[in-house]
Formats: C-alpha cells, structure tokens, sequence
C-alpha cells in the first residue's frame, strides 16, 4: 500500500474527525501523530469500531481515555458536570462520535475509488483493551490533542489488496 493511498484515503478520516469535535462539542482538536499500528492495543478505554465494507474493507475505530470521552459526551449530551454521566451515554455517545467520523469520511471519500458502507458501532470498554484484525490488515494510527492536552487516537485499518 502505497504513500499516495494512506493520503487519500486517511486525510478524509483526518478532516472527518476535526470537524465532528469542532461542530458536535465545540472541541478543537490538531493531529500530533501518524504512524502505521504495529499490534493490536488501543488507545484508550472507550472505543468505538465501525466495520468498512465496499471496495474498501477494514475498520475505523476511535478510542479515547476515559478523561476525553467522558468530556466529549458530556458536551455533547447537555450534561452538566455536577450531574452523573452514566457508562451506558458514555458509551453511546462514543459510539455516535464514531458513527459521525466514518460516515463523514464516507461522504468525503463517495467520489473516489475507495467507496464502503459502515456498519452500526460496536464499543468496547476498558483499559488495556485490545481489537484484532485479521491477516493482511494494513492500520494507520492517528493521535490527536485537544487544547488542555489531552491526546487521543483513530485507527483506520483497510484490508491491502
């Protein structure tokens, strides 16, 4: 898998998820890392996981430390701080931020020749957790921080073909 293909295919996922943070929790947010994903640990203790299936098949997950996802859902949702944020929103809300960073970069992505579908959001919960991926998976991780620094990351893993 060429330079060429991880730009076009991993800038619309890029741009997806900088504009879902800024518009849905008023939450700006810059990409400080990209490096290809040797292993299978995620970032944080929230994930969220949306299967891609067309000509481009993989998986887009974003996994944040329970620190941002908590403050991410809580913007999101109208809660206040004072006021508890159940696991069930916490996970919910992960998983619609998911659902908005792949269907973003889908719509990005319509014109060119990497096309999928998404499926609903699987999430998974808990530190140290890990997602394997199947033989052949080629993922690209992205790390980005929030202005209190806060950091976390989506990995977009496409099957290479």
């Amino acid at each position: 898998m060429g330079s060429s293909l991880k730009i076009e295919l991993i800038a619309p996922f890029i741009e997806s998820t900088k504009e879902t943070f800024s518009t849905m929790i008023s939450m700006n947010i810059r990409r400080k890392e990209v490096f290809i994903k040797e292993g299978f640990d995620m970032y944080g203790d929230f994930s969220g996981i949306i299967g891609l299936s067309g000509t481009t098949t993989g998986t887009c997950a974003l996994s944040l430390p329970s620190e941002v996802a908590l403050e991410a859902v809580r913007t999101m949702l109208m809660i206040p701080e004072d006021e508890v944020l159940s696991d069930e929103d916490t996970r919910d809300g992960v998983g619609e931020l998911i659902n908005m960073i792949a269907g973003g970069a889908k719509t990005k992505l319509s014109s060119t020749q990497y096309k999928f579908s998404i499926t609903l959001p699987t999430i998974i919960s808990g530190g140290k957790h890990e997602v394997y991926h199947r033989t052949g998976t080629y993922c690209v991780v992205v790390v980005f921080e929030n202005a209190q620094g806060n950091t976390f990351a989506l990995d977009v893993c496409v099957a290479v073909r």
